[in-house]
C-alpha cells in the first residue's frame, strides 16, 4: 500500500478531479491524504476523503493563528500587487509548514497538481517520488487562442498574465524569484533544474488526446487519459426537477471561480426567450438566485446545480468552456455554445471549434442576438451533435480515471524495482570490499 500525499489548488476544477482520482485509488488498497488550505477541509471530508490542513484557523494554546489579510483593492496595479502577494505568501506558507506535517502523517508518495506551486520543491527537499497532474490544457503548452476567441489583452492584462497565470510546468516573475530563493536558503539548485534533477514519475493530464492540437515529440512520462469523474463522489443537491417540462433544455453554467456578470446571463435568457427550449442556469454558488427573477422566458435559476444529471438531459450547454464542465460535457455526447472569458477557458474553446463541437462567441462584446443565432444553429445542424458524439465515444473508451491510476501505480511499481536494484548492487559492492583479503588493501 502507497501513501499519497495530494498538493491541490482549492478551485472547484481541480479538486473534482483530484477527489475523483483519490477515491479510486483508495479502491485499489492505497491510503490517500489531502494537504491544502483548511477553508477547503469540510469539502474534503465530506466526500470521505482524508485531509490536513495547511494554514488552519486552529487557535488553541500553542497553535498557529492565522494571519489577518489585508482587505483586497479593488483594481489595477494595487490589485496585482495583492494578488501577487497573496499568491507567494500561500507559496512560502506551503513551503514552511508542510514538510514536517507530511514527515508526521508518513507520506511516501506526492500527487501534485500543477498549480500547487511549492509542490515539487516539497518533493525534492523531502526526496519523495512525485506525480504532477493537469486538470486541464498543461500550462507548459500555452493557453493561446486565436484571436476571434481569446478576448482582446490590453497590456496591463498581458502583464497581470506573466505574473500570476503561473504553475509548477511554467513560473516567471516575483514568484518564481522567490521561490529560487527559498531553493537557494534549502541548498537546491534554481527550479530550472528541477525536472533533470530530480523529475516527476509521470504527468498526467484529464485533457483527452482527441481534445488536443497535434503535438509530435511529447516525453515518454507525459500521458494523456481522459476526465476523471466519479459520479458517487458527487454530494446530492436538491433540484426542483418537478419544474422541468417537455422542452428542450439548455443549461447554462459559466463556472464557479470568477463572478460572471449578471447580464451575461440576463443576455441568455434573451437569446433563449421564444425559441421553444427551457433554460436552467447554474450560478455556481456565487449569487442569490433571488436577484435573477424575472428575467425574460423565466428560466429556472439555482444556486448550484447537479451537472452531472442535467448533462444528461440537457440538448445544448452553454459554458465558460471551464474544463471540467466542458468534459462532464463531452462524456455526455452535448454541442455546446462557449463563452470563455480567461485564464484556460479560451484554449479549451479553441479546440472545441477546430472539432466543430461548439460555436465560441467572445465574452467581450456579446449580445443576445449573437447567442440566439448560435442556439438555432446549434439545434438545426446536426453536424454539432455528430462531432460531440465522435468525442464521446473516444473519451469513454480512453476511461481516464481508470487509466490515471494504472499509470501511477506502474510507475510506481517501476521507480520501487529501480530503487531495489540499485540498492541490491550497492550492497553486494560494499560486501565485495568487505571481503577482499587483507593483503590487497590499500595502505
Amino acid at each position: 500500500m502507497t501513501h499519497f500525499g495530494v498538493l491541490s489548488y482549492k478551485g472547484t476544477g481541480h479538486l473534482n478531479p483530484l477527489m475523483a482520482l483519490s477515491r479510486q485509488l483508495i479502491t485499489r488498497g492505497h491510503r490517500v491524504t489531502f494537504f491544502l488550505n483548511a477553508e477547503s477541509e469540510d469539502r474534503i471530508r465530506s466526500h470521505g476523503l482524508e485531509v490536513v490542513p495547511i494554514g488552519g484557523s486552529n487557535s488553541g494554546p500553542g497553535e498557529r493563528r492565522p494571519a489577518v489579510r489585508a482587505p483586497k483593492p479593488s483594481g489595477g496595479i494595487l490589485a496585482l500587487r495583492y494578488r501577487v502577494r497573496r499568491t507567494v505568501g500561500e507559496m512560502e506558507m506551503f513551503l514552511r509548514e508542510t514538510p514536517q506535517v507530511l514527515n508526521r502523517a508518513g507520506v511516501d508518495t506526492l500527487i501534485i497538481d500543477e498549480l500547487a506551486l511549492a509542490g515539487p520543491t516539497l518533493a525534492e527537499m523531502l526526496r519523495l517520488p512525485y506525480f504532477l497532474i493537469s486538470t486541464s490544457v498543461p500550462h507548459n503548452f500555452g493557453w493561446a487562442a486565436p484571436h476571434n476567441i481569446a478576448p482582446a489583452k490590453s497590456l496591463f492584462t498581458r502583464v497581470q498574465n506573466i505574473l500570476l497565470e503561473v504553475s509548477v510546468l511554467r513560473m516567471k516573475g516575483p514568484v518564481r524569484r522567490r521561490l529560487d530563493q527559498f531553493r537557494r536558503e534549502v541548498g537546491l539548485r534554481p527550479i530550472r533544474h528541477m525536472r533533470k534533477v530530480f523529475p516527476e514519475l509521470a504527468h498526467i493530464t484529464q485533457l483527452p488526446q482527441c481534445l488536443d492540437f497535434p503535438r509530435p515529440g511529447l516525453p515518454s512520462t507525459f500521458h494523456y487519459t481522459g476526465p476523471f469523474v466519479d459520479e458517487a463522489a458527487r454530494g446530492s443537491l436538491e433540484f426542483p426537477w418537478e419544474q422541468l417540462d417537455s422542452r428542450p433544455l439548455v443549461y447554462a453554467s459559466l463556472g464557479t471561480t470568477l463572478k460572471c456578470e449578471p447580464a451575461t446571463f440576463h443576455l441568455i435568457a434573451e437569446a433563449c426567450d421564444g425559441l421553444g427550449v427551457q433554460l436552467v442556469i447554474s450560478l455556481g454558488g456565487r449569487r442569490d438566485p433571488e436577484t435573477f427573477q424575472g428575467m425574460p422566458g423565466k428560466p429556472l435559476v439555482v444556486r448550484n446545480a447537479p451537472q452531472l444529471e442535467l448533462l444528461k438531459r440537457a440538448e445544448i450547454v452553454i459554458t465558460h468552456a471551464g474544463p471540467n464542465t466542458v468534459f462532464e460535457t463531452l462524456l455526455e455526447g452535448k454541442p455546446m455554445i462557449a463563452i470563455p472569458k480567461t485564464f484556460d477557458q479560451p484554449a479549451i474553446a479553441a479546440r472545441l471549434a477546430w472539432l466543430g463541437a461548439a460555436i465560441v462567441l467572445p465574452s467581450g462584446k456579446l449580445s443576445a442576438k449573437q447567442i440566439r443565432s448560435a442556439l438555432s444553429a446549434v439545434l438545426d445542424d446536426p453536424s454539432y451533435r455528430n462531432a460531440t458524439r465522435e468525442i464521446q465515444a473516444k473519451i469513454r473508451s480512453a476511461r481516464g480515471l481508470e487509466r490515471a491510476a494504472d499509470l501511477i501505480e506502474e510507475a510506481l511499481e517501476s521507480h520501487t524495482r529501480v530503487r531495489t536494484h540499485f540498492a541490491a548492487v550497492s550492497h553486494g559492492e560494499a560486501l565485495r570490499d568487505l571481503s577482499v583479503p587483507n593483503h590487497r588493501l590499500p595502505g
